[in-house]
């Protein structure tokens, strides 16, 4: 969480960012909105943390975390054109390698506060389950995107073939010191805060 905060703040960082990330441990992220009543109890055994961006509450375990970053300086999409265009991009790299995947339509409804337990349009389903959704957060600085994959095996290569699928060039990129140092202030400070996690 903290570092893609820092990737989103990241003055130097004036191009589109794609990162994916494993958990250490199982884990529940929440929406920004999210009671903390909601997962304290039911996730108690969890570590748990509150994302930036909106969205219900996402278990991550062995899933396939990714954020991306996109900054100020160009017309930005609105935020149903990113879900079409991030969720058709593993659609479409899913497809190729045999997986019949498809885009959720407008007739679902999410009923839940547990995020994969119900797809919303543009989600990605497997048959009738879901395994591909996000959240959105926008800032002057930019627009941060988190999503997860997860009730799916995929292929090795997939990370590399989701970032072509998005982007006509794409350049590797290393953390800076600055925003290592940034994100680890993030994280003292604010993801691992009882004043943050238990805001609301």
């Amino acid at each position: 969480m903290a570092i893609d905060e820092a990737l989103l703040f990241e003055e130097k960082n004036s191009e589109p960012t794609l990162r994916s990330y494993r958990w250490r441990a199982p884990s529940v992220s929440f929406g920004y909105f999210t009671r903390w009543e909601s997962v304290a109890g039911p996730y108690q055994q969890w570590d748990l943390v509150r994302r930036w961006t909106g969205g219900g509450i996402v278990k991550h375990d062995g899933d396939f975390t990714y954020s991306l970053i996109l900054p100020a300086g160009e017309l930005l999409p609105t935020n149903r054109e990113l879900y079409c265009l991030v969720h058709t991009a593993i659609v479409e790299v899913l497809r190729k390698r045999g997986y019949r995947v498809a885009l959720a339509g407008t007739e679902e409804h999410q009923t839940s506060d547990a995020c994969f337990q119900g797809a919303v349009e543009f989600d990605v389903r497997l048959e009738h389950l879901k395994v591909a959704g996000a959240a959105i957060r926008r800032h002057r600085r930019g627009l941060l995107l988190q999503g997860s994959i997860q009730g799916i095996e995929l292929f090795p290569g997939f990370e590399a073939d989701f970032a072509v699928q998005l982007a006509d060039q794409v350049v590797p990129l290393a953390l800076t010191t600055s925003i290592t140092e940034a994100a680890e202030r993030l994280a003292r400070e604010k993801y691992r805060s009882p004043a943050w996690n238990q805001r609301f």
